[in-house]
């Protein structure tokens, strides 16, 4: 059995002596405590209320789950996990999830740096990882940021570049947009350039627009095919566009959208970005 942080939360209450109703914690974790002499049953009113034995209850837990800091365990989050520091607290790199590329992807083309140094252009099917704590050495010498939806359209930008013929003469960089922690997020909204968005073009797509971009940057905008309407009837998915019709009811508040949802309402049928990548009927 591996402590979850929440069960490690009601751990670390209990060994400061604090007590909790005995059914925050579940009978497997409750037994070997009991069996420890680390934790006690008390009666109260009608139920009963389990209360820890500080300092013993901690050691117990890092005999048996080799968690050296259980406060520190209990309160990492998934923004600031790595396998060192569970490594470190908890004896074993995996034993919470962790993200072992926190940061961002991106595609420079000679127009990025870490600090002093370039990042060189990027080939096609190649992306650089700026990690999370290299983010504030990252600068970009453009004027036009382009966050792309899904990897596979980072990776070969150039085969949809056909479908947007405004970016021919703009200077820009490209990143993925998943995922965006707190510290990209941060980031983003310090970012005084141009941020084009190239969606998926369906309801979520657009959704995901309206809730995750915007407020980072609300002067973003939607990088959009001049033949959407086209593309949507040729290549476009009815059973995609009705499992997400809901959400446009959600984006009727955001003007800037309404072009594209009456796009999709239009057709009924929606468009994953990856289709542009086959296409060749510009």
């Amino acid at each position: 059995m591996r402590l979850s942080c929440g069960q490690a939360k009601k751990l670390a209450l209990l060994d400061r002596g604090e007590s909790l109703p005995r059914s925050q914690l579940s009978k497997q974790l409750i037994n070997p405590l009991q069996e420890a002499g680390v934790l006690q049953l008390e009666k109260s009113g009608a139920s009963y209320v389990i209360r820890g034995v500080p300092g013993k209850l901690a050691r117990f837990v890092a005999q048996k789950w080799g968690i050296q800091d259980l406060i520190r365990y209990a309160n990492t989050e998934p923004e600031n996990r790595s396998r060192e520091l569970m490594a470190d607290i908890a004896g074993d790199s995996k034993a919470l999830p962790n993200r072992p590329f926190d940061g961002i992807f991106i595609r420079p083309f000679d127009n990025c740096f870490l600090g002093d140094q370039p990042l060189k252009s990027s080939p096609p099917g190649t992306a650089i990882l700026v990690t999370k704590g290299e983010l504030p050495r990252l600068r970009i010498d453009c004027a036009c940021l382009i966050a792309i939806e899904n990897s596979e359209c980072l990776w070969h930008f150039e085969k949809v570049l056909k479908f947007f013929p405004e970016l021919m003469n703009k200077d820009y960089a490209l990143v993925l947009r998943w995922h965006w922690g707190a510290a990209w997020r941060l980031w983003v909204k310090s970012w005084q350039g141009e941020l084009l968005y190239f969606p998926d073009y369906d309801p979520a797509g657009l959704k995901i627009f309206a809730t995750e971009v915007l407020p980072l940057h609300p002067n973003a905008e939607l990088l959009i095919p001049r033949n959407i309407d086209r593309l949507l009837e040729r290549l476009g998915s009815r059973e995609l566009y009705l499992r997400q019709e809901k959400y446009l009811t959600e984006l009727k508040s955001h003007n800037n959208l309404a072009p594209l949802c009456q796009s999709l309402k239009a057709s009924r049928k929606a468009l994953e970005q990856e289709r542009l990548l086959s296409e060749t009927d510009v």
